[in-house]
């Protein structure tokens, strides 16, 4: 498997674990999941909450599956996958933290899902990390 399908990949499941937090917000993750926030609940209320919550995780599980598509060259531009990728791990970073209490028994989830972000960070913004020989067709 080539470190572009295998990064791709990786990038798009990622996208798609944001659905979690899709669920805690909503009565589709049931009564264990919320989506309370410790910052934004007790100073805008919980519709506010609740609304900011949904629309963190859709735009970011967004980025993640357009970035792992770009780096594919499926339907988008190549040249597009390393910004929405940094976007997309910057907000899902502060979506956890904003909302680390919505989900509790994922923890070990929210876990991978921050390793995965600082990856992504550190490997595009530090580390020119893929390099461009790694994804070389």
């Amino acid at each position: 498997m080539s470190w572009r399908l295998a990064i791709g990949i990786v990038l798009i499941l990622h996208g798609i674990g944001h659905v979690l937090g899709v669920l805690a917000a909503t009565s589709l993750g049931g009564d264990r999941w919320n989506a309370r926030s410790w910052l934004l609940t007790g100073t805008l209320g919980g519709g506010v909450a609740k609304v900011v919550s949904i629309a963190a995780w859709v735009v970011g599980l967004a980025l993640f599956v357009v970035a792992g598509f770009a780096l594919l060259e499926i339907g988008f531009s190549e040249n597009w996958w390393k910004t929405l990728a940094v976007g997309g791990a910057m907000l899902s970073l502060m979506t956890l933290g904003l909302f680390w209490n919505a989900f509790p028994a994922l923890f070990p989830n929210k876990i991978g899902a921050i390793a995965v972000n600082l990856a992504v960070l550190v490997g595009v913004l530090f580390a020119d990390w893929p390099t461009e020989e790694m994804l070389a067709r």
